[in-house]
């Protein structure tokens, strides 16, 4: 369990250091950030507690810089951002030394460069589905001992894009499993999961869930056995919560019936990566309806 962690902290902080890369500037390397990339790159980052600005062409990189002499601001910046750019007609005049007013600059000389130039401040228009279900399992995160198979009902709420990200939502789920008659346990459930569209056509989708954190609320009654005197055998109640990471894996499709509605259906927690099982073979399916709100 601790190593799997571990892994995941090591993903964690490499794709963070590689959200920053590393130029050679005046002799000297520095981690930059490179907020727009076009024809001419925006690059910038905090350094020594000051935001240093760079731009670039190819390999040509310099510094925007703005020192004061005697009271006054030199405004270099203003000369470096022209020099880059004097093969189009824009101004340099209203240019302020922020990482707002840089953006506005480079992103009008690339859009003026390249027609198919894609502003990096475009928001993600965000859309959301809400979904019922239900289905049955055998609960094989848990001890089950007789593999019985429960009846469950739940809820998800995804949000998604259809402008970006196309094949990519995360939803939140909600389900309850009910107790059945041979095992003596229900369990209602909250977790946050991450899907991807393999197959995301109009009115056809083939997609793989991902469940990374849930927390769950249980209710189970079980019996302590005196194999001396069956007659003292107690049978206990429980109810507690817990916390869990299953990085858990499942599959499902969803077809369009109305406008803006899909038929689902789904085979859940097929595998977990840091769950163990009781053994048996996972069974949990779900069948049931999502629109578009």
């Amino acid at each position: 369990m601790k190593p799997f962690f571990t892994l995941l902290i090591a993903l964690f902080l490499f794709n963070l250091s590689n959200a920053q890369e590393n130029y050679s500037y005046q002799g000297k390397e520095y981690s930059l950030i490179k907020t727009v990339d076009g024809e001419l790159d925006l690059l910038y980052n905090i350094i020594d507690g000051e935001y240093r600005y760079f731009i670039s062409r190819n390999e040509n990189i310099e510094e925007l810089i703005n020192t004061k002499e005697n009271g006054k601001y030199a405004e270099q910046y203003k000369t470096t951002l022209q020099t880059f750019t004097n093969d189009e007609t824009i101004s340099t005049q209203r240019v302020n030394l922020t990482l707002s007013s840089l953006q506005e600059f480079i992103i009008t000389y690339n859009t003026l460069k390249d027609d198919d130039f894609v502003d990096p401040r475009k928001q993600i228009s965000v859309n959301s589905r809400l979904g019922f279900f239900g289905g049955i399992t055998n609960l094989v995160y848990t001890a089950n001992p007789g593999n019985e198979t429960a009846p469950l009902l739940g809820a998800e709420w995804e949000i998604y894009s259809d402008e970006t990200l196309k094949r990519h939502s995360a939803f939140v789920q909600f389900r309850y499993v009910f107790e059945s008659e041979e095992y003596k346990y229900s369990e209602a459930q909250i977790s946050l999961n991450y899907r991807f569209k393999v197959i995301n056509l109009n009115d056809f989708h083939f997609y793989v869930d991902t469940e990374f954190i849930n927390l769950n609320f249980y209710n189970e009654n079980y019996i302590i056995i005196d194999t001396e005197n069956p007659l003292n055998n107690e049978e206990i109640n429980r109810k507690d919560s817990e916390l869990n990471f299953p990085i858990s894996f499942g599959a499902g499709v969803a077809y369009k019936i109305t406008p803006h509605g899909f038929l689902t259906f789904s085979y859940n927690d097929v595998v977990s990566l840091a769950e163990d099982t009781n053994g048996e073979f996972p069974i949990d399916f779900t069948l049931g309806y999502k629109f578009k709100m």
